[in-house]
């Protein structure tokens, strides 16, 4: 995209979530979360712990970092969302 963006800077989805307040369960490389993109009782969105990654087994929401996430999370722009994850650099 642009030499402005540092995926490497990207948190790990752990680190996302513990960031932002929400739980994730379980251990290994997926963890389940309540999806937060539809109303949702049992955990159904499943997070790759290192990348962010991210599928609800319900609505179908996916991504495939914790960028795309923050970005259908927030609403916000590539641009936004990556500053505010730390990994855009002027």
């Amino acid at each position: 995209m642009s030499n402005n963006f540092k995926r490497e800077n990207l948190p790990s989805g752990v680190e996302y979530f513990n960031t932002h307040g929400l739980a994730l369960k379980g251990s290994g490389a997926w963890r389940d979360s309540v999806c937060f993109f539809h109303d949702d009782t049992k955990p159904s969105l499943r997070v790759k712990a290192d990348s962010g990654a991210f599928r609800c087994m319900v609505c179908g929401e996916h991504g495939s970092s914790t960028l795309d996430l923050h970005m259908k999370r927030t609403g916000l722009s590539f641009v936004q969302a990556a500053k505010e994850l730390g990994a855009w650099q002027a």
